[in-house]
């Protein structure tokens, strides 16, 4: 098993913290079993109200480099912020994403 048999729960946890903001995901960490239907529900919402994006970066370059991306939702109208509301009443959303990505490297 190599390093891992030597990872204590702290050090486990931050792995999978890392682990999920890399990869644009969630880590839960339940305490006692009360806590499951709570963190079912979170999961079932996230994947009613998930979508798929795709987009061509304007840098082509096949450096290997690590390239940010941001994902905003945009009211188009205004360029601002866009504010959705349900009933009168905003809704409070986020947006879950990576941070980046890793650009491919040229074969040699």
């Amino acid at each position: 098993m190599g390093q891992i048999q030597y990872m204590d729960f702290l050090q486990a946890d931050n792995e999978m913290n890392t682990f999920a903001r890399e990869t644009g995901g969630q880590a839960f960490f339940p305490r006692f079993d009360g806590e499951f239907p709570g963190i079912f529900q979170t999961v079932t919402q996230a994947l009613r109200n998930q979508y798929s994006l795709a987009y061509q970066p304007s840098n082509q370059a096949k450096d290997g480099k690590f390239r940010k991306i941001k994902v905003e939702l945009i009211d188009p109208s205004t360029g601002n912020a866009l504010k959705i509301t349900e009933n009168g009443k905003p809704v409070k959303y986020s947006v879950v994403s990576k941070a980046g990505y890793t650009a491919p490297r040229d074969v040699e």
